[in-house]
Parts: C-alpha cells; sequence; structure tokens
C-alpha cells in the first residue's frame, strides 16, 4: 500500500468502499482513481462486510426492548407470520413434523387469527402411542382447550407460576394473541441483561 493510502482516515477508506459496494464503480476502477492497489480496496471491502454482518447479528440477536412488556420476550410474534402454528384440521402428523422441523415442542392451534388450543409432544405422544394410525386425527382430537393465557402488561413474575405448571404462556393483548414464551426465552431474555 502506497503512503498516501496508508495515512488515509477510516471516513475517506469508508467513502470508497461504499462507492464500490453501492455500484457506483467497480473495485478496478475505483482502486486506479484513488491511486490505491487493487489488493488492498478489496481487504478494506471484505473487512467492511464483515463489520456489517457482525452488527447485523449483534443487532439481531439483542432483545428488542422496544414495548417495555411481555413483546419483548416473544420469539417469534404471531403478528410478523413468525409463530409456527397449526391449524385444528391439520393433522398431527403435520404437526409433529412442524415441530421436528422447527425444533419446537409446542404449537398454537388456531382457527383463523384466534388460538382455541395448544398442541405439545405429549398431547401428540398420549394420543398417538398404541394406534400409529391416530397420527391422521386432527389436531383438535389432541390439543388442550385449557389456556394459560397472560395478559402483554402482565409484569414477567407472572410467568413463572405459569412454567411451575410445567405449560408455555400464552401472551395476548386483549384477545388478540401475540405470541408464546417459554422458559428459554425467558432464560434467554434474562442472560441478555448481564451482557
Amino acid at each position: 500500500m502506497n503512503a498516501t493510502a496508508d495515512s488515509w482516515p477510516a471516513s475517506r477508506k469508508a467513502a470508497l468502499v461504499l462507492e464500490v459496494l453501492g455500484g457506483h464503480r467497480d473495485a478496478a476502477q475505483a482502486a486506479q482513481q484513488a491511486g490505491v492497489p487493487r489488493t488492498q480496496l478489496e481487504a478494506w471491502i471484505g473487512i467492511a462486510r464483515q463489520g456489517i454482518e457482525a452488527a447485523l447479528r449483534a443487532e439481531s440477536a439483542a432483545p428488542a426492548g422496544a414495548h417495555g412488556d411481555l413483546r419483548d420476550l416473544i420469539r417469534r410474534p404471531f403478528a410478523d407470520r413468525d409463530t409456527v402454528t397449526v391449524a385444528l384440521d391439520d393433522s398431527l402428523s403435520s404437526a409433529w413434523q412442524r415441530m421436528r422441523g422447527e425444533g419446537i415442542s409446542q404449537l398454537p392451534v388456531m382457527e383463523h387469527e384466534r388460538i382455541v388450543g395448544i398442541l405439545d409432544e405429549s398431547d401428540v405422544l398420549l394420543h398417538v402411542y398404541g394406534d400409529e394410525a391416530r397420527f391422521n386425527d386432527p389436531a383438535r382430537a389432541a390439543m388442550v382447550q385449557r389456556l394459560d393465557k397472560v395478559d402483554v402488561r402482565a409484569p414477567i413474575e407472572a410467568l413463572l407460576p405459569v412454567f411451575d405448571r410445567g405449560h408455555v404462556a400464552i401472551v395476548m393483548e386483549g384477545e388478540h394473541f401475540l405470541g408464546l414464551i417459554t422458559r428459554i426465552d425467558l432464560l434467554d431474555y434474562l442472560r441478555s441483561k448481564v451482557g
């Protein structure tokens, strides 16, 4: 690298890198016009990409904290279509495949936009054990209808009795289902506060 490029401030290097990343010039042309070896510019581009990726990973791993209520603990919000669900008439086989595919142990059972039940691994197991053909039964046949609903504005402490019963917390805002909170979600949230 020449002495001129070596002494450039980071802002000047970033401006050149952004021109290339933005598609305004290709790397060879930008390097030549700036008097920088192309290999050096490509190294700066690589560093910039790594920095961008690291920043985006950190941003998505950090708790949102935007709401100041239980929504901040919901890992897969229903409104964002991130909650994995099952419909009343979906087969238990389909429900089990979704659980396995997503690495989760429970699914909200939905009737359109309304939660009407919850189905977990134990519910499926107890329903099909001894008669595997029952995997073809609908989710409604094995789901639990007594739901542990928690208001979105409830304190975090309201989750503890739900977890003590071995259940998942179903977060609601009035009649609107917002998502689930599991023990792992709460532990992740608490751990994120440590830093």
